[in-house]
């Protein structure tokens, strides 16, 4: 099965696999390098994530190094560091280029696999795969990782963002069982690192319950959830916050298995096999959402409260994904009390942050979605064999997260099209926004749905 990105809140946040992270393209592999006084001046933007002003100063350093033939490694790894700031600040295609031109510069200094190749090639792979040019992000992803295991070792830990990349490209371009391969590798090495039962495991095994979960593989990512849950028990005990992690991911399975339901996917193994609710049409319904994945929840959120050095933003999105959970059930008056303790807890953020201005309760947020049977047909063919047609729908958002007041605002496809597509959004659930710790009414919300025809059909039904 082949899982696109979908625009889904409950799948765009996975579905790549990996997000890059500051962390991630700067990965070390034993003691962090001294940085060069020349680049203190950058570090001190891109360490407080001033990505404009790193861009500024990485491209400094770019010129001056451009000055000096003598040293090409050095313009190769002020290229490196601009790509890093272009790639973090969202400036995807320039990031491209100024990987490619440091790669190019490297490769005509150094052997094949020098280690001053893996930052270029790993940046130029990340950046590739956010292109959504995943064919091509998957021989450079590929390359970095022979280039890293020749010269950190096998079972490097910090081959794990290549890793997690490798396996979200490949699975993104239908290569499921290379993807798999990837994250037993990932399992293998944190297993030699740590040991099989060191609780440290237990981040490692909930990002593989992640892939797994994301990519429709819902039982062998529950046990990876599960075992870290037993690992984290008898080593630090019942109570710990470790435990919030495999606990919500545990939940936000039961969740993504209706996800992918609704919008037409098959999980990849039997559904009889995963739940015991599975032979019961009701399975299929959000209503009737897994106890298990409640408890879950439930006790993650238990751990956190009982602990006065829980950080406000972990409890803030336990707290948002237990009221998730049962607005996706449609119980509104039960989701309400969680959202309001957490729109609380955002007001006192500062609210200057660029996270505060796109806090989570701020706006509508789609929860649950049964995509247009129509919409569902063609996905996987080539789009030169497909047109498009779309159905703008506008509606009201009310304070309990339903859809009021859905009308057709623009459409080029037919009244079936039209018909399905606003039988979907009356059928759907939102996370209300909140104002002042209070859900409010959004209206003036508009969704457009995109319907892949045959061209032949197409031509067909003009005839």
């Amino acid at each position: 099965m082949r899982v696109k990105r979908s625009s889904s809140p409950m799948l765009s946040a996975v579905t790549v696999g990996v997000l890059l992270g500051l962390s991630t393209l700067m990965t070390a592999h034993a003691a962090p390098p001294k940085r060069p006084e020349s680049q203190q001046e950058f570090w001190a933007r891109y360490d407080k994530r001033d990505w404009s002003a790193a861009i500024e100063e990485a491209r400094r350093l770019v010129e001056t190094a451009r000055a000096n033939t003598q040293q090409p490694l050095a313009l190769a790894n002020a290229l490196t560091l601009l790509g890093n700031s272009q790639l973090s600040g969202g400036d995807k295609v320039n990031a491209e280029t100024s990987y490619r031109e440091a790669l190019q510069i490297t490769e005509a200094q150094v052997g094949g696999a020098d280690p001053a190749l893996l930052d270029p090639l790993r940046g130029l792979g990340y950046t590739l795969a956010l292109l959504e040019r995943h064919e091509e992000a998957v021989p450079i992803l590929e390359r970095a990782l022979i280039v890293s295991r020749r010269s950190f070792g096998l079972f490097d830990l910090g081959q794990q963002g290549l890793l997690r990349q490798l396996a979200s490209s490949l699975s993104q371009i239908g290569r499921m069982t290379d993807a798999h391969k990837q994250m037993l590798y990932l399992q293998r090495v944190g297993e030699r690192t740590y040991g099989d039962n060191d609780p440290r495991m237990a981040p490692l095994l909930c990002i593989i319950g992640d892939f797994y979960v994301d990519t429709g593989n819902f039982l062998p990512g529950r046990d990876r959830y599960r075992d870290a849950l037993q690992i984290i028990e008898k080593k630090l005990g019942k109570n710990d916050p470790a435990l919030v992690q495999p606990l919500r991911g545990l939940a936000r399975s039961y969740v993504q298995e209706i996800f992918f339901i609704t919008q037409g996917y098959e999980p990849l193994q039997d559904r009889a096999s995963m739940d015991p609710q599975a032979n019961d049409p009701r399975g299929l319904n959000p209503k009737y959402l897994s106890a298990d994945g409640e408890r879950a929840i439930q006790r993650a959120l238990a751990i956190l409260d009982a602990r006065p050095d829980t950080t406000p933003a972990v409890l803030t999105d336990t707290l948002i994904q237990f009221g998730d959970w049962y607005q996706i059930k449609h119980q509104p008056e039960k989701s309400l009390p969680y959202y309001q303790r957490a729109a609380a807890l955002v007001a006192s953020i500062d609210t200057s942050s660029p996270e505060a201005a796109a806090a989570p309760l701020s706006f509508p947020v789609r929860l649950y979605y049964p995509l247009p049977p129509l919409a569902m047909r063609n996905r996987q063919l080539p789009p030169q064999q497909t047109d498009e047609k779309f159905v703008s729908v506008q509606f009201t958002v009310t304070t309990t997260g339903d859809v009021a007041d859905a009308k057709v605002v623009e459409q080029n496809g037919s009244q079936r099209q039209a018909s399905e597509a606003l039988q979907a959004i009356r059928a759907s659930r939102y996370r209300p926004k909140f104002v002042d710790g209070q859900a409010v009414e959004t209206q003036g919300v508009v969704t457009r749905e995109v319907f892949k025809i045959r061209k032949q059909e197409d031509e067909e039904g003009k005839s």
